[in-house]
């Protein structure tokens, strides 16, 4: 396991790319939740097409460290491989040729700036241990993750209809091995409207004895949705 310690802001690289997405992605708006931020905590988000991971990066006042496809860790062939087949073409739907240039580019440039946010790898098979090791080590220097638990397989959509639950078995081993609720906090990110709503930080506690993780990922899921309809600004 890499190194981990308590990340107060990204290191130079990341801070000047984010500096220069600045200069041609509008400003989005926070509104909702009002009080102080969480930390360690886990922040869920839709994903919203290819904007939400990168515009949350940019303009959510938190350092978060975000869970990510384990392709995108690997060599150049595996991440073009999951660029170009599963990201552009399955869930984007982009077409051939503009999946292929996308996926050629971004391949060269998307280990330097994954390793820079300290992208964990999530896996899908027994690997998830590795993952959830990762994640522990970073709650426990005081580092918040970000989680988008959305199953994107059939692509995304404006509301989110279906979550996956490693969130949910990740806060749930969290509480066994500390004795306390993990805070979760969702986050809708609207790109039409550019807005990025917070809700208020929420425990698995607060759900009685619910232990099914497909049935609280299903309650959080119904959560983050009802951000989209939120309007008051909080400033």
């Amino acid at each position: 396991m890499r190194k981990i310690a308590h990340m107060t802001r990204h290191n130079g690289f990341i801070r000047m790319v984010k500096s220069l997405l600045r200069l041609f992605k509008k400003k989005h708006e926070i509104r909702g939740y009002s009080g102080p931020l969480p930390d360690p905590a886990l922040y869920i988000a839709n994903h919203d097409g290819a904007g939400g991971p990168l515009t949350l990066n940019i303009y959510f006042p938190k350092i978060l460290v975000p869970w990510g496809a384990h392709q995108m860790n690997g060599r150049y062939r595996d991440r073009w491989n999951y660029l170009y087949h599963v990201f552009y073409r399955q869930k984007l739907r982009y077409s051939k040729a503009r999946a292929f240039l996308l996926s050629t580019l971004f391949a060269l440039v998307s280990k330097i700036l994954y390793d820079g946010v300290r992208l964990i790898p999530s896996y899908p098979d027994a690997r998830v241990r590795h993952t959830i090791a990762e994640s522990m080590e970073h709650l426990r220097n005081g580092n918040s993750l970000l989680i988008f638990p959305e199953d994107s397989s059939g692509g995304y959509h404006e509301t989110v209809e279906t979550f996956h639950s490693g969130f949910v078995y990740l806060a749930q081993e969290y509480r066994k091995r500390n004795g306390c609720d993990l805070p979760i906090v969702p986050l809708f990110f609207d790109r039409k409207s550019r807005r990025i709503v917070v809700g208020e930080p929420r425990r698995l506690g607060e759900f009685g004895d619910v232990s099914d993780r497909r049935i609280l990922a299903e309650r959080f899921r119904l959560i983050l949705n009802d951000l989209r309809d939120f309007h008051p600004s909080i400033n």
